[in-house]
């Protein structure tokens, strides 16, 4: 495989059999993006997609249109025109999301 050339599908499928198999998932740095806690990592679109287990334009649906309505996904940063997530937001989203939705009586 060449890997100067990933598709968004290919790279989602590689990320999502990793985190099947509870592979370590390969997390690079790169230039241009600012540095994070060591236990943080940026995630694209294709990475985001995987943790949380759907399609990648699922993702940017929700993006385009302000979903979940009941909490919305992370806003993005945006960095060298791409669109990334720090993944510790990705999992607090995911610990939120998994919470029952609280109304008020007030």
């Amino acid at each position: 495989m060449d890997d100067r050339h990933v598709t968004l599908a290919t790279q989602h499928q590689a990320l999502l059999a990793a985190l099947a198999e509870a592979k370590e998932v390969p997390a690079g740095r790169l230039l241009g993006l600012p540095e994070l806690p060591e236990a943080d990592v940026w995630v694209d679109t294709a990475g985001a997609a995987a943790l949380v287990r759907v399609n990648p334009k699922t993702i940017t649906s929700w993006l385009a249109r302000g979903g979940p309505k009941k909490r919305p996904f992370p806003p993005p940063h945006r960095f060298l025109y791409r669109l990334y997530w720090r993944r510790s937001d990705i999992e607090a989203w995911l610990r939120d999301e998994a919470l029952p939705a609280t109304t008020s009586l007030d």
